[in-house]
């Protein structure tokens, strides 16, 4: 006889933006990186991250790589796994032509753990051009 029954669907969004301004080439959770998404009370659902270029003013964005994170644990100190990356292409921004996105969507749901993080890096960040926010397609239970 199955345990759950009855569905579960988010109770409430959890798309914070997270600004990213510093470069991280590591892949193995080290150096810096930017707190995305923290999973509620009841854990959350993650179903996609989009990176968005964010400069002020015109400039090229470099090419280069984001960098999806989960904690393995929910308790500090946490240790950091590579969940996702997407290649982001180089662009020019100005006020006629967009600058460059990318959308990483997971083939199956990250079903997070209560105070699980989620954070992002990307791996240049050459000047204000590589300034990317990204945000979490997220819900907490």
């Amino acid at each position: 006889m199955p345990a759950n029954t009855t569905q579960i669907f988010v109770l409430k969004g959890n798309t914070k933006q997270a600004r990213i301004e510093a470069a991280n080439t590591a892949s193995d959770g080290s150096g810096t990186l930017v707190t995305l998404v923290t999973a509620g009370a009841a854990g959350a659902r993650v179903d996609g991250v989009r990176f968005r270029n964010s400069q002020v003013t015109a400039g090229i964005t470099a090419a280069l790589v984001h960098r999806i994170f989960l904690t393995d644990t929910v308790v500090a100190p946490h240790s950091y796994r590579l969940i996702g990356e997407v290649a982001t292409a180089t662009a020019t921004r100005s006020i006629t032509a967009i600058g460059a996105t990318s959308i990483f969507t997971f083939d199956q749901p990250i079903i997070m753990l209560s105070g699980q993080i989620m954070a992002v890096t990307q791996s240049s960040y050459a000047t204000a051009a590589d300034q990317f926010d990204a945000c979490a397609f997220a819900g907490d239970y």
